[in-house]
This record gives C-alpha cells, sequence and structure tokens, in this order.
C-alpha cells in the first residue's frame, strides 16, 4: 500500500538541475565561502532542494544551511552515525524536507509505502521514544520522531 497526498497543480516539487535529491549524503566543499561559514568540509545530508540550491542538515540539532548545489559533494553516508541514522529515516520516509522542534525530527513528505513506518521503527530501536503522522497542508504528510540520544 502507498499514501499520497493530493497534489494542488502548480505546487510540484522543485527539481535540482544538478541532480542533486532530498536524502543524499553530502560534504561541504572546501571554497571560501563555505569556510567563511565555517562548514568546509562539513557532512550532513540534504533535507530540501531547489533548483540551483540546496538544504544540507549538518547535525541532529537541526542546524542546517542553504548552499549553491556546486558547493557540496556526493559522500558515502553522513559522516556521524546519529546523522547517518536519522539520514536512513528520513530516506525511508520519502522525504523532501525537515524541521527540528522540540527534540522532535518533522519529516515532511509527499507520502510513502505503508511498510515504512515498520521499517522505521526496526531501524531505530529503543531509541525512538514517540513517532506520530499527521496531514500537513493539502499535500504533505508531517511525521514527528522522537529520538532518544545515544547515551
Amino acid at each position: 500500500m502507498l499514501v499520497r497526498m493530493a497534489r494542488v497543480p502548480g505546487t510540484e516539487a522543485p527539481r535540482n538541475q544538478a541532480g542533486w535529491r532530498p536524502g543524499d549524503p553530502v560534504r561541504c566543499r572546501r571554497s571560501r565561502s563555505n569556510g567563511a561559514a565555517g562548514v568546509a568540509d562539513r557532512r550532513g545530508f540534504l533535507v530540501e532542494v531547489r533548483p540551483t540550491h540546496v538544504r544540507v542538515l549538518l547535525d541532529r540539532e537541526g542546524r542546517s544551511l542553504w548552499l549553491e548545489s556546486e558547493a557540496v559533494l556526493a559522500e558515502r553516508d553522513a559522516g556521524d552515525p546519529d546523522l547517518e541514522l536519522l539520514r536512513r529515516a528520513f530516506v525511508l520516509l520519502e522525504g523532501c524536507r525537515v524541521d527540528v522542534e522540540d527534540d522532535e525530527l518533522i519529516v515532511f513528505s509527499e507520502g510513502f509505502p505503508a511498510d515504512a513506518v515498520g521499517q522505521v521503527r526496526a531501524l531505530l530501536g529503543k531509541r525512538l521514544m514517540g513517532f506520530s503522522i499527521e496531514a500537513h497542508g493539502v499535500h504533505e504528510v508531517a511525521c514527528r520522531l522522537a529520538i532518544a540520544s545515544r547515551g
């Protein structure tokens, strides 16, 4: 079973001209602008894409920033084990953007296969303290994940 929300014409998800997709693990290039922002060589994953820009989630606390598509390089994983775990949950839920609010990761999606819920629960195991799914606007689903820190 696949859950999909209705889409209003004209509100289609943007595509990135460089081919980046939400959930891709990346490293910020060594460049003057990335260095000035303090993110050169930092790893993370893409949580939102626009035609010429990407938003990179850099840590579990929700620090993210928008960069030009050329300012990031592909990586095998997000680097930090906690961040990689979040990335894998984001990909399973077919996330298109993310917010962090009150120690919850909120994954916004246009829909995902029903078995993704069980896969996310299995992936996060005992660290998953809460998981709720709610409609958000006309065409999105918001999945609220409360995840305990490794300890």
